[in-house]
């Protein structure tokens, strides 16, 4: 039987081998014991333990003297390299384990950074530099069901998307409502504010319902007003709504915070009656890391302080 096969079945153990390299250190029992807050006994018999394993014989024992062996001159080396290595190993396990409990995992829409998010989190790893954020473009859907796998942490999306989320939870990160965007040629693009009822002749463009809820309750908000709105198309992508808008007659009721980009040939008016399109934190609040509070903590306040709303 080789050594590999004995360290694998536990005939060779790492505390054998580290009684040994204690002794082959001082070259004396008593201090190495005294070393290793135990008895000579026990130390004795590890040591023969792995003589008996090994089928050799590691020191040459005097009643005034110990001396290594040439084999176990051989096994000191081997076990200074064994060491050094094992110390590593655990160092880059320790470490990794401290860079992922750092790593925030956020799943999002793209869009989130056009409210100016992306100032905030810069000024949040100003204050926090031990933190670094690893963003996944999600939709809001695919976050819920991400969280749920543990594959991030925290997702962003708006209020509509927090709706009957358990058992995961949602913090408000910052408030802001909708608003109508048509194009700088519509006939409505003078109005200084529009009310929903305004739109009853409209053909409007949205986001797919199956990426964004927000879909479903506009259309409900306008239901309520009085009318099924015409939805004569639905994109996938923000910036595809927005060139749609941009190069047609269609209307469409997106985040105020929209209009915070740099956008050519549309026109966001302000709408009388309310439609949220806060951003919510969506997170699973059983979980304990000390990374996720601190954001959850942190950016709201920060969000205040840029005044982004």
């Amino acid at each position: 039987m080789d050594i590999n096969e004995n360290v694998l079945n536990g005939r060779i153990t790492l505390k054998m081998l580290r009684y040994f390299y204690a002794v082959s250190q001082c070259m004396h029992f008593g201090q190495a014991a005294e070393q290793l807050n135990i008895s000579t006994s026990p130390l004795s018999a590890q040591i023969k333990a792995l003589e008996s394993v090994l089928d050799v014989t590691l020191f040459e024992r005097t009643t005034r003297h110990v001396q290594l062996t040439e084999v176990g001159l051989i096994l000191k080396q081997e076990c200074a390299l064994l060491f050094d290595m094992f110390s590593d190993s655990v160092n880059k396990v320790a470490k990794a384990g401290r860079e992922l409990d750092n790593t925030i995992n956020i799943g999002l829409m793209s869009s989130v950074f056009w409210t100016g998010f992306g100032t905030v989190l810069r000024e949040f790893k100003k204050r926090y530099p031990q933190y670094t954020f690893n963003f996944i473009e999600l939709s809001p859907e695919m976050q819920k069901q991400a969280l749920s796998e543990h594959r991030i942490d925290i997702g962003l999306a708006r209020f509509a998307d927090t709706r009957n989320i358990y058992p995961l939870s949602e913090r408000l990160l910052y408030a802001e409502p909708m608003c109508v965007l048509v194009s700088d040629e519509h006939p409505l693009k003078m109005k200084q504010s529009l009310s929903m009822d305004e739109l009853i002749n409209q053909e409007f463009v949205f986001m797919k319902r199956t990426n964004s809820a927000s879909t479903d309750m506009i259309i409900e908000r306008l239901l309520d007003s009085g009318f099924y709105p015409k939805v004569t198309q639905e994109v996938i992508e923000p910036t595809t709504l927005m060139a749609v808008v941009a190069t047609s007659t269609m209307v469409s009721i997106v985040p105020q915070s929209y209009r915070q980009h740099q956008w050519h040939n549309v026109c966001f008016i302000p709408l009388k009656e309310a439609i949220q399109a806060d951003i919510y934190a969506i997170y699973d609040s059983r979980s304990e890391r000390e990374s996720v509070n601190v954001f959850l903590a942190e950016i709201p306040a920060l969000l205040s302080l840029q005044n982004i709303n």
